[in-house]
């Protein structure tokens, strides 16, 4: 049996309400549907799909929904792994779809998924270990520039690659303007940061990224040996403007960092003590007043692949 939840707040969603019932349609009474409104409702969720004996999980949204649905899931079926899911690609940003390989609108997803149940199609399955932060599960952190940058992609109107050009030359120009400590984008901040019980020798910094995929969002991927041996990478850096733009660059163009500010390590766990509270990301969404943060690996998950 499928078990879709879906975020009825999705930006596909809000966009089309009728989609809600279309993808109702295409499951059909090969599974159940129910609309995530609030926490705890997806806590309610959870637990009637492992009552159920759901076998596979489609988390219809975006990076958000899927941060959510996770951390409400991965506790209530504690002892028992999560169905094999299906990312459905309906929100704001996919990026851990993206990352992961998994490609296709919606509503096509979930008819593939329902097609391949029934012996008309086929699938595959990849495995992505999910990261644990605080008592939250996602895969990919932010400090520092990570936060200032979604900031400005999710300010004002727009979404895609166009605003996501006209943010990165607003940066660009920020960092000519403004190439010290007071651009807004680049902003440092004191941490003490441990990996795997070793504190670096950094306290000043500008970004910590951790992340168990590839690719973190709009074009972005620093962290190419995340996941590798159940690690998740970490990236910390202590950079003006213009080198962080610089670095920014060379990761889109596939270049490798190197930089005497760069830490880059593979690790199972870290804890991040801030001197003064500040916003995180994980998986786009946003979380202020943080002060002391505590990341670890998390379960392996695994992810249905669908085929055209």
């Amino acid at each position: 049996m499928i078990g879709v939840v879906t975020n009825p707040r999705a930006r596909k969603n809000v966009a089309n309400p009728a989609r809600i019932e279309r993808l109702r349609l295409i499951l059909g009474d090969k599974g159940i549907l129910r609309e995530a409104r609030g926490l705890e409702g997806i806590g309610d969720i959870a637990r009637e799909f492992r009552r159920l004996g759901i076998e596979i999980l489609v988390i219809d949204g975006g990076d958000g929904t899927l941060h959510h649905t996770l951390s409400a899931f991965i506790p209530i079926y504690r002892g028992t792994a999560l169905p094999p899911i299906v990312l459905s690609r309906g929100g704001t940003m996919n990026t851990v779809a993206s990352s992961l390989g998994l490609k296709g609108l919606s509503e096509a997803v979930l008819e593939r998924v329902v097609n391949a149940i029934t012996g008309r199609g086929s699938f595959e399955v990849v495995r992505a270990n999910a990261l644990k932060v605080n008592d939250g599960y996602g895969f990919i952190f932010g400090l520092g520039f990570p936060v200032s940058l979604l900031n400005a992609y999710y300010r004002g109107k727009g979404r895609g690659r166009g605003k996501t050009v006209t943010v990165l030359l607003k940066i660009l120009l920020s960092a000519v303007e403004k190439p010290g400590p007071e651009n807004v984008f680049f902003r440092p901040f004191e941490a003490d940061v441990w990996l795997d019980g070793k504190k670096l020798p950094f306290r000043r910094y500008t970004t910590i990224l951790g992340s168990t995929v590839k690719g973190v969002g709009l074009g972005f991927k620093p962290t190419r040996r995340a996941g590798e041996e159940g690690l998740f990478q970490m990236l910390c850096l202590d950079m003006g403007p213009p080198k962080m733009v610089l670095n920014a660059l060379k990761v889109l163009l596939g270049m490798e960092l190197r930089d005497e500010g760069l830490l880059d390590r593979a690790a199972t766990r870290s804890v991040i003590t801030l001197r003064e509270p500040a916003e995180m990301q994980i998986d786009g969404e946003m979380f202020e007043n943080q002060r002391e943060i505590r990341l670890q690996v998390g379960p392996s998950l695994r992810f249905i692949r669908t085929k055209p």
